[in-house]
This record gives structure tokens, sequence and C-alpha cells, in this order.
């Protein structure tokens, strides 16, 4: 057997073997090593007993091959020397678990990345923690990363509890997704209504700025939300917008109208909305959407630009709106055909806006 030979037994072989546990066969290490030539094969076992890593199990016998190897080893995992790290411990800030890594430096090891930036900030900058920050700016100020609390956030949370420290120590705050809004009143009890175009957003903005008025078939509307498609639907971002971005007084509460295109897409959002924020009140603006058909009938309405044929509970939705039967409505999807919003243009939204 060849120097290089031997040599291609590298780390990855070992990471390998040392994941087997305590105990493996010849039968598996022929399988790990996946050299097919038997000589080379007891070449990287009698390596492996030079290194220390193998141990022969006597009393499994031999394979009866030449020459032999036994049928069973025990795996020695070679002691880590961590004196190394014993220093950079003892420098670590008071406030941290100094004890506890000198008693687990192979824990002080996979924390590095977080610890020490940390204790740094301990050190010197202390006082900045007082002061909330947003997550991203915490980020970047403790370890000049400023994603890396969302990257390693659950190492993070790992290094602070085994130091004691709650999740709250960093004082940091999440930032709620924005959205583009008008807010015609501040009330107890404010309605919202998400638009999903952003030409009706504004048109619907527009005229109640204009005008003043803001009921559409009896109801007011206190803020206008365009929902930029998908982005309304990411999981609690409209939750998190009620309740850091929009509502300023204590128990002031919200619901929410959502009016988009009927076919298949704009029903799929709204149901996503609604199941991304399930403590909110979310419903389709049945007048609108009734208004919708209104106008559509006994006029061709344009192919739809979506073909991906998107399943969604149809029934359940005409239900929400009170039709009472969904066939007008299927039979326009079936046609790939669908009513977009903007069929409520500004002179017809002049008529019904009081």
């Amino acid at each position: 057997m060849n120097q290089m030979q031997i040599k291609g037994l590298n780390m990855t072989t070992s990471d390998r073997l040392f994941a087997y546990g305590k105990f493996i066969t010849e039968t598996e290490l022929q399988k790990l090593s996946r050299q097919e030539d038997y000589l080379l094969f007891h070449g990287e076992i009698e390596e492996m007993m030079e290194k220390g890593w193998l141990k022969p199990v006597k009393a499994s016998g031999k394979n009866g091959r030449i020459p032999p190897l036994y049928n069973r080893y025990r795996i020695i995992k070679p002691q880590e020397d961590y004196s190394e790290f014993t220093e950079y411990i003892r420098r670590l800030n008071p406030a941290l678990n100094i004890v506890g890594y000198l008693d687990n430096p192979r824990l002080y090891v996979k924390h590095r990345s977080i610890i020490d930036g940390l204790s740094i900030y301990l050190w010197y900058q202390p006082e900045l923690l007082n002061m909330p920050m947003s997550r991203k700016e915490r980020s970047f100020s403790i370890w000049g990363r400023e994603k890396l609390l969302d990257a390693r956030f659950a190492l993070v949370r790992e290094v602070l509890r085994f130091n004691g420290l709650g999740e709250d120590f960093l004082n940091y705050y999440d930032t709620p997704e924005p959205f583009f809004e008008y807010v015609h009143n501040y009330t107890p009890k404010m309605t919202g209504l998400i638009l999903e175009n952003k030409d009706t957003w504004f048109s619907f903005r527009k005229l109640m700025q204009v005008s003043g008025k803001n009921h559409i078939a009896g109801q007011a509307i206190d803020l206008l939300l365009y929902g930029e498609g998908n982005k309304i639907t990411k999981q609690g971002a409209l939750q998190e917008y009620a309740d850091h971005m929009l509502l300023k007084q204590e128990k002031q509460a919200i619901g929410f109208f959502y009016f988009g295109d009927l076919d298949r897409e704009g029903i799929r959002l709204f149901f996503r909305t609604r199941e991304a924020n399930p403590a909110l009140s979310v419903q389709p603006f049945a007048p609108l959407y009734k208004l919708m058909l209104e106008l559509a009938a006994g006029r061709e309405m344009p192919e739809s630009p979506d073909k991906r044929n998107v399943t969604v509970n149809i029934d359940d939705f005409t239900r929400l709106l009170d039709l009472g039967d969904s066939t007008e409505i299927k039979q326009l999807f079936n046609q790939g055909r669908y009513i977009p919003q903007e069929i409520i243009n500004y002179q017809i939204l002049t008529a019904i806006l009081t």
C-alpha cells in the first residue's frame, strides 16, 4: 500500500466512522471505506488502529481472509484538547457563565461566534442595551452583521439561556411589514379595507380625501390598505401591522374587509390573509363583490392572465358573500375569465361613497 493511498483516509472518513457510535462491524467498515480492493481496505483498517480510532473486539473472531481482520471493532473517539480556549473563556465578561464554559469548553467552541461578540459588547458598550433597537440594528451593533440574529436565532437563544439571560436581554424589537396605507379616521373601533390592486387603492384614497366621505353601503371605512399581492398573506403580517404601526390607543380595536379581483387567485389571497392572521376579523367586503357581478352582467369579461387553475373553495367564499348560489362565479372561472376590481372605477365609486 503506497503513501498516497494511505493518505486517502481523510477527515470525512473519520467523521463518518465516529458517527457510528461505540462499535462497528467489518462489513460496515467496508461500506464506509468504499474501497473495493481488499488489501487496500485492510491497510485502511490498520491505519485506523494505528491512529487509535479502532480497537478489535477479539471475542468477535476473525473474518477468515488473508490478511485477516476482526469481525467487530470498538470505536475510540479521540479526546479533544480544549486547553487553548481556557484563556479566552476567562476573558469573558463576568455577566456571562464563565464557570459553565470552563467546565464545558466544547460548548464554548460551539457558542464562540456569538458569545465573543456579546462579551465585547458587555465590556465596552453595555449602556446601549438600555435603549431598544430594531432586530437588525441590534444585530449589527453587537456582531457587525445585520442579519446574524435572523440567520442564527436558534443559536443566539441557546447562548442566552446557557448564560442565564432572558430572550429580552438584547432589548430589540421586530419591525412589522409596512403597507401603503391611508388612515381616514382614528376611532376606538376601526374598520380597514384591504385592496388587492394599487389603482383601486389610489382611487378610493383620492376620492375619500377629496370628498371627506368614507361610507360604502352603510359601512364606515377608516383605513385603506394596499395588499400588494402575496405580501398581505405573510404569516402574522397584518396582525403585526395593526399592533405596532396602526393602533395608537389602549383597547383600540380593528377589523378588516378584503376586496380584490373576482378570480381564483383573488379568492386564494383572501383566504390566505385570513388564515395568516387568525386573531383578526378578516371578511370579504360583500357589497363591492356583489356590485362587481352586477356591473359584469351581460358583458364579456377578460380572460384571466393566471393560467394555473388554482384550487379554491368557491362555495365557502360565496357563502361569506351571502350570495346563496355559486353557479355564476363557477361558470365565469370555468370559461377562464375573471372580473378585475377595476370594474369599480372612480366615477362608480363617487356614486356609492357617502
